[in-house]
């Protein structure tokens, strides 16, 4: 018999929701119409099978060494929604499902391994709008409309 992680229980609407991990359940808490949908409004973004690949140019303060490219790729691929990763010398090309996962949370895994993000004011600013553009996006996927398309 498993044993379940209670930790990874929610319960939303009368229903219990089992998780993964919590990057699962946190993304759940924050938006729970990304993934269940209503009978008025019909199905979620994630019901319907939609994806919001989001291609991003990650910069470091300097190069990527083999070794460390070894760790932030076993943490950033231990993320749900990373499509792809590519790095090139102080770089780092990832596509990501919005849906599942924010340039925020990649960012933190980051954090987590030696590597040093480019920290100048306007690397700064464009991180912080992005993380709000991308807030906004879930906040308007996950808004309840109805697919009738009525004004």
């Amino acid at each position: 018999m498993t044993k379940i992680n209670r930790s990874l229980l929610f319960n939303y609407q009368g229903v219990d929701h089992y998780f993964c991990s919590s990057q699962c359940l946190d993304r759940f808490k924050a938006h729970p119409h990304l993934f269940v949908g209503d009978p008025k409004h019909g199905l979620s973004p994630k019901q319907k099978g939609q994806k919001a690949l989001k291609k991003r140019r990650i910069g470091f303060s300097e190069p990527i060494d083999e070794e460390l490219k070894a760790v932030m790729e076993q943490s950033l691929l231990s993320l749900m929604g990373i499509e792809s990763l590519l790095f090139e010398e102080t770089f780092l090309y990832v596509t990501y499902d919005l849906l599942q996962v924010s340039l925020e949370e990649i960012e933190a895994a980051i954090d987590q391994s030696p590597g040093k993000l480019k920290s100048g004011v306007a690397d700064r600013i464009k991180r912080g709008f992005i993380h709000y553009s991308e807030e906004c996006e879930l906040d308007n996927l996950a808004h309840l409309t109805s697919d009738h398309g009525h004004h």
